[in-house]
């Protein structure tokens, strides 16, 4: 049980985070300079697929998409014009710390294949955090 809610937690506080671009919480975007996604669907779809996969050894990266917060300024723009979400340009400044490169291929060369991008992943998160109250 405390392992579910230590998940959840991290679930949760990350989408926090991400979201963050959204009503402009600018102390915030220094988490975002670069950073790992995937949907917790897809997680689950991976752990079910290395458990059946034989030749499953060691540790696997679940990633399906990296983005720079440039990157999530532009997608976001462009998919969410309602939002005042901040221009690549006035993000220059932003201080923090980029992530080392993480990639997926050990999980991707076993077979694994992700079905959400960062599309689904995005409605999906604004319309729970809307119906939430939290946008």
């Amino acid at each position: 049980m405390f392992k579910l809610l230590v998940i959840f937690s991290v679930i949760f506080l990350s989408l926090l985070v991400l979201m963050e671009i959204i009503p402009g919480n600018k102390e915030e975007y220094g988490a975002l300079l670069d950073f790992s996604m995937v949907h917790t669907d897809d997680v689950a779809r991976a752990h079910i697929f290395l458990l059946e996969y034989p030749d499953a050894k060691g540790r696997y990266i679940c990633s399906s998409d990296r983005k720079t917060i440039e990157d999530l300024s532009k997608f976001l723009s462009a998919k969410y014009p309602e939002f005042p979400i901040p221009t690549v340009e006035s993000l220059k400044d932003v201080k923090g710390h980029r992530a080392v490169g993480v990639t997926s291929k050990k999980l991707i060369d076993s077979g694994f294949q992700y079905k959400y991008g960062p599309d689904e992943m995005f409605d999906e998160a604004i319309q729970c955090c809307k119906e939430k109250g939290y946008l």
